[in-house]
């Protein structure tokens, strides 16, 4: 069981319930009768809705998933940056440090 507000990521949609495969949610709301099988309420910021979800449809996002998240948008805007200024030698260390960490 979910706590509420935790941050899911979107894995399938078994029921075919039209939700955002890949997405970042948030559990708003739990739904404790046994005989429903939606059990999550999720919302997804991203297209500002709202799904009941069953269990298996999601996967609660850990503290690395979100660092690595975050240090590829950081990437991203540093090469946006670079490529703006004309200052490539930061694309090349940016490339040169992705390669130290494989």
């Amino acid at each position: 069981m979910f706590a509420l507000m935790t941050r899911v990521t979107i894995l399938s949609d078994i029921l075919n319930l039209g939700l955002p495969v890949g997405q970042e949610a948030y559990i708003i709301a739990h739904n404790r009768r046994i005989d429903v099988a939606y059990q999550y309420l999720i919302r997804v910021p991203a297209i500002q809705k709202e799904f009941w979800v069953v269990e298996d449809d999601i996967k609660p996002l850990t503290e690395a998933d979100t660092l690595k998240d975050y240090s590829c948008e950081v990437e991203e805007v540093l090469i946006d940056v670079a490529l703006q200024t004309k200052q490539f030698n930061i694309i090349k260390q940016i490339k040169d440090d992705n390669k130290a960490d494989r």
